[in-house]
């Protein structure tokens, strides 16, 4: 931004005062002449102590004439009258436009007249006015012109300072809005206008820091499958929606709590405690202000909602504490129903503490080898004597001593590391079916278990077969259990899966059969070899129960479809009896035999004829 001429600006503001005072004192020293500024059509006097009557004692209109020379531009202006009176005017010019006038006080240009002084005689400033000849005035107008440039470079330099101070104003305001805008996208979501994350912390500090005996609660809320609402209307849609569903929360908390949005469809909401409330009063509020049929657009959308809840101080004092202690409790509510709520408990952190340290000791036990397998024998009910069995993982930990597979594997697959653990189980087997096939050992497979996780690596297939290659295993010396749940889950996948691994001899067992989705139907379609029945029925087998009904149909379907079938969980004699009655395949359970070392389980082998 340029200063400029006409900017409503004081004098004082344009020009280094003390300075241009000096001037005008210096040039009064020399002449006796006072000079008037005329500035925005204001007469200045900068030195009121000085002859104020002298300063008003002008002839009408004389500053129109000078005005009028310096518009014809005329380096300054005269302004006589009859009686020997002038006066001299010299603009000061900035930016090539007039800035300032200054006036000198009244001048005799010639001895006054008689009749003059008579008509002033009461006048006593008479003798303060000076006379000068027209050498003199030329010699003063001389030294004004001079003192104009001295001025004009003064206020043209002080201007300068003025407009870097303007443009650094102007930096500080572009830096101001700049700032401005950052802190916007600091603390506010860009799509809602709702606090964000930051906002919400920073607040939730102050407020605490406030009113550290106050009761406070942070709600984490989550909406439920939000993806099918950008799936079938379009994201612009849901991000309308999400606008609308966080605003009207913010009116249900406008008064006592901030509404931040965290995420793509999650949202805290922090407030006080109402003491007239209890937590799950608070809680019913929210869940009913959000679930239910929300309308945009003339659209009906049905939203639900898991929620939640910590409480300070109840819960940590720590902001983060609270914070991740309501994500807990969310989490925690997802694994349960929807439209539902949570309010965190110390023992959801045990909990995840204890999976924490666990998921540690499953790293470290991949990378110390310290799974070993047990092989389960199962034994061929007409024949009575072994004929495969199955692999079952077991960890002896030095921390944690006997783990059993109940209590990792499930962590396993959530945290993915069943693959590497799937995979050295794979490969451990294929040994382990060399060394007996080697030792002379008369068996038919050893039954491996495939997890769900491992079916939806895309490199499933390529590791079986690189297994194969590395230790030269028969692949018909293996059998790969899969559960019906396992592969009802992605049933298209799963069967070009099974098809891969039945091309390379490999035989495939349907496992826990019946405890999932009782799937007769897709029976047909599944190219497998063997059914495992689940141990829910062979438990109830001996009570003249559904079960025993439903097993016994279950076996024979699988032999008029030329299947085997293994009952799962044999524990007692009568058990054993009513499956052979059946005709049923096969039996494993500790009836027969417990899972076993790999050298207890050769030992078995080897002395087969003595365990009967």
């Amino acid at each position: 931004m340029r200063v400029g001429v006409n900017m409503e600006f004081k004098f004082s503001e344009f020009i280094d005062l003390p300075k241009f005072k000096a001037l005008i004192k210096n040039f009064y020293d020399l002449t006796g002449i006072i000079c008037l500024i005329e500035h925005n059509e204001k007469i200045i006097n900068l030195f009121p102590k000085y002859n104020n009557e002298l300063i008003r004692f002008r002839f009408d209109d004389y500053d129109k004439y000078i005005i009028k020379q310096i518009k014809n531009k005329k380096k300054y202006g005269i302004a006589k009258s009859k009686s020997g009176l002038m006066y001299i005017g010299l603009p000061i010019y900035v930016e090539k436009e007039s800035f300032i006038t200054i006036f000198t006080s009244a001048i005799f240009y010639k001895e006054p007249d008689s009749d003059f002084l008579n008509s002033l005689k009461s006048s006593n400033f008479i003798k303060d006015i000076p006379v000068y000849s027209n050498e003199k005035i030329t010699e003063i107008i001389k030294i004004m012109c001079n003192t104009s440039s001295l001025i004009e470079n003064m206020i043209s330099n002080h201007i300068k300072d003025i407009n870097s101070n303007l443009k650094l104003i102007e930096n500080f305001n572009k830096l101001t809005d700049d700032y401005n805008n950052v802190k916007k996208i600091a603390y506010y979501d860009e799509l809602t206008n709702l606090p964000n994350r930051n906002y919400l912390k920073h607040e939730m500090e102050r407020q605490i820091n406030l009113n550290p005996e106050k009761t406070f609660i942070l709600f984490y809320v989550e909406m439920n499958d939000f993806k099918n609402v950008n799936d079938i209307y379009g994201y612009e849609y849901g991000d309308k929606l999400l606008t609308k569903i966080g605003n009207e929360v913010k009116k249900l908390y406008y008064e006592n709590g901030i509404v931040a949005r965290v995420g793509g469809k999650e949202f805290l909401v922090f407030k006080t405690k109402d003491d007239s409330k209890s937590l799950n009063e608070e809680a019913e509020i929210l869940l009913d202000n959000l679930n239910g049929i929300w309308y945009l657009n003339g659209n009906e959308v049905p939203i639900s909602v898991n929620i939640g809840i910590s409480v300070y101080p109840d819960d940590g004092t720590d902001i983060l504490d609270i914070y991740r202690n309501s994500d807990i409790a969310l989490n925690k509510s997802k694994c349960g129903e929807r439209n539902s709520y949570k309010v965190f408990k110390k023992s959801m952190y045990d909990d995840i503490l204890k999976k924490s340290q666990l998921e540690k000791e499953i790293r470290k036990a991949l990378k110390n080898e310290e799974f070993v397998l047990y092989y389960q024998p199962q034994m061929d009910i007409q024949l009575h004597r072994i004929v495969s069995f199955e692999a079952l993982i077991r960890w002896n930990s030095p921390k944690l001593g006997w783990v059993m597979p109940g209590e990792f594997i499930s962590l396993a697959e959530e945290t993915s590391l069943i693959v590497p653990i799937g995979e050295w189980v794979f490969r451990e087997a294929c040994e382990q079916s060399i060394k007996w096939k080697n030792e002379g050992y008369d068996y038919d497979f050893i039954s491996i278990n495939v997890s769900t996780v491992q079916l939806r690596k895309n490199n499933f297939i390529d590791m079986v077969k690189s297994i194969f290659k590395e230790t030269g295993a028969d692949p018909k010396l293996i059998e790969i259990e899969i559960t019906e749940s396992v592969v009802m889950e992605s049933l298209e996948k799963n069967l070009k899966i099974i098809d891969e691994l039945k091309k390379m001899g490999i035989r495939v067992a349907l496992d826990d059969f019946g405890s999932g989705y009782s799937s007769l139907n897709y029976l047909k379609s599944i190219p497998i070899n063997t059914i495992k029945i689940d141990k829910t029925f062979i438990d109830g087998i001996c009570k003249n129960s559904y079960e025993n009904i439903i097993t016994e149909q279950i076996i024979d379907l699988a032999h008029k479809m030329k299947l085997d079938v293994i009952a799962e969980g044999v524990e007692i004699e009568e058990q054993f009896r009513s499956l052979k009655i059946k005709n049923c395949n096969k039996i494993q359970g500790y009836y027969f035999g417990k899972p076993m070392t790999a050298k207890d389980a050769g030992i078995v082998l080897k002395n087969e004829e003595n365990i009967l």
